[in-house]
């Protein structure tokens, strides 16, 4: 079991954790959700990687949206990852 301190909503089929709470997690389930961004080990204070040094496709909802209002693209009605992704590309392709 590892703790995590959530810096987003947690919301599995036993329970709820919200972000800035911690709870103890199965160790797959934790590095997963370290993994992820949604979460950190409790008591880690290392240095969390900027957004820029990731892979689009490895970054958060909150980390695109960033990312294309910085790049000046409209993402109009996407919200969900996969839409942000697909505007995110689209615009990029379409400025060379």
């Amino acid at each position: 079991m590892r703790r995590v301190t959530m810096k987003t909503l947690y919301a599995g089929p036993a329970r709820t954790v919200a972000a800035g709470q911690t709870a103890d997690f199965e160790d797959a389930e934790a590095e997963g959700l370290v993994a992820g961004g949604y979460g950190v080990y409790e008591g880690d204070t290392r240095p969390k990687p900027e957004a820029e040094d990731k892979p689009l496709d490895k970054r958060t909802v909150e980390q695109l949206k960033a990312y294309a209002t910085a790049q000046e693209i409209d993402l109009g009605e996407a919200s969900k990852k996969a839409d942000i992704l697909a505007v995110i590309s689209a615009a990029e392709d379409a400025k060379e």
